[in-house]
């Protein structure tokens, strides 16, 4: 039952069909199929790690050099489940490698069968590990950024990582192949991406706050200090995803929850003014706090 539910959240992109008929006319439908079958194994496999953490699953898009899982989640998982969830893909090439040898012992799974498929294997599980968002070796790094640092600066970081890891290797790969097609498409592919990426930046830090302040369960908490000349806003930018923030306020002692800048933000919409300005204002009407 659970296999049929993720069936049904497969989606293909129109370009996949496009390069399906391409594949066809050609005379490379069989190595399409293959390719296409170890792609949607290496999504299934993150969708399988996904529900059994219940995330909220909206759709599973093959496209023409891949694949991507959309989920609802917004950053607020646990670290240790976004690393399964992004590390259950690439795991999953080692028992289709294993497999490939077992069948090498039956008549219809020849050498060259083999030879193909493990190349497939090798080129989509090391191209996956890649530190370069979306690759599933960038959402690991970012994995790593937002246990080590703050939601925000593990965003900011990240994405600069990734755009300098892309760079870098790009112009490494095309000093060596300049004239490979399909490397320049892709390039392209991620520079759109991380571009999109860095302009829905502060979209994305609001939806993990937003979504922090309806769910938030931590029960470790990090003690931090903070001005009262800052502002709600720039207070949420220390907060980490698996500790709750107390924040003590150095010019009166004051010790603020984490809810309470979280509501100020999302609720009370009063994220951008100082926090010295909201005590005196609380001061004057004590109806306000709480």
């Amino acid at each position: 039952m659970l296999l049929i539910n993720q069936l049904k959240l497969v989606r293909c992109h129109p370009l996949f069909w496009l390069m399906t008929a391409a594949a066809v006319f050609t005379g490379f439908f069989y190595e399409w199929l293959l390719l296409v079958c170890i792609v949607f194994l290496h999504e299934l496999s993150h969708a399988q790690a996904a529900l059994f953490y219940k995330w909220r699953i909206k759709k599973l898009e093959l496209l023409p050099f891949g694949g991507v899982m959309e989920t609802a989640e917004h950053g607020n998982r646990p670290v240790h489940e976004e690393a399964i969830v992004a590390a259950a893909g690439p795991f999953v090439h080692l028992p289709l490698i294993i497999c490939s040898y077992l069948l090498l012992e039956t008549p219809f799974w020849h050498t060259a069968d083999h030879s193909l498929f493990l190349q497939y294997n090798l080129t989509i599980l090391l191209f996956n590990l890649l530190p370069v968002w979306p690759l599933d070796g960038g959402k690991l790094l970012f994995c790593w950024l937002s246990f080590r640092y703050p939601y925000y600066q593990a965003q900011k970081r990240g994405w600069m990582i990734s755009l300098c890891i892309l760079l870098i290797g790009a112009a490494i790969f095309f000093w060596f192949f300049p004239l490979h097609i399909q490397a320049w498409i892709l390039l392209v592919f991620f520079i759109v991406v991380h571009y999109t990426e860095w302009k829905q930046r502060p979209y994305g830090f609001f939806r993990f706050l937003l979504e922090r302040a309806n769910t938030n369960t931590h029960t470790s908490q990090v003690a931090q200090e903070i001005s009262w000349h800052l502002r709600p806003i720039d207070a949420a930018k220390m907060i980490r995803k698996n500790q709750a923030s107390r924040f003590y306020i150095t010019e009166n002692g004051q010790t603020l929850s984490e809810s309470y800048i979280l509501e100020a933000i999302t609720k009370n919409k009063t994220g951008f003014r100082k926090l010295r300005d909201l005590f005196i204002e609380e001061d004057k009407n004590p109806s306000i706090k709480g």
